[in-house]
């Protein structure tokens, strides 16, 4: 048995599952009061974001604010966070998996996209690769 391992470095906090949702703040008042979740990071409605400890060791929800079509119930994106997005990238192309371009939300995140042989939606994240000029 081969000892197989996410090529990788994972983040603390670094897997997490991400919901979309068109009332941003009735999601975020029943994760946080409801469900008891801790919120770990809130852009509120204008950055339409928002992520949630849950109770197992570096898990995270997030919830995402859908601004154009519907939510489809049950649907959700598999989210993990690596420190070298490009490396990350690269690695996936390299096993024959197409990935999108990386997008970049300055001062926020950068991102790529891929999917599994199912068809089910994975995100790569890692911190911004465009910061604002201070």
């Amino acid at each position: 048995m081969s000892d197989k391992k996410w090529p990788m470095p994972y983040k603390k906090g670094s897997v997490y599952f991400q919901y979309d949702v068109k009332d941003f703040d009735r999601a975020k008042m029943f994760y946080s009061e409801i469900m008891g979740f801790e919120i770990t990071w809130d852009g509120g409605a204008d950055v339409g974001w928002a992520q949630f400890e849950l109770p197992a060791k570096g898990a995270q929800l997030g919830i995402n604010l859908l601004r154009e079509g519907e939510v489809r119930q049950g649907s959700g994106t598999l989210t993990m966070d690596v420190v070298d997005l490009t490396e990350c990238k690269t690695y996936f192309e390299s096993k024959g998996i197409e990935t999108s371009d990386i997008t970049d939300i300055p001062d926020m995140v950068s991102y790529f996209n891929l999917k599994d042989p199912e068809g089910n939606p994975i995100q790569v994240v890692a911190d911004p690769r465009v910061k604002s000029e201070e």
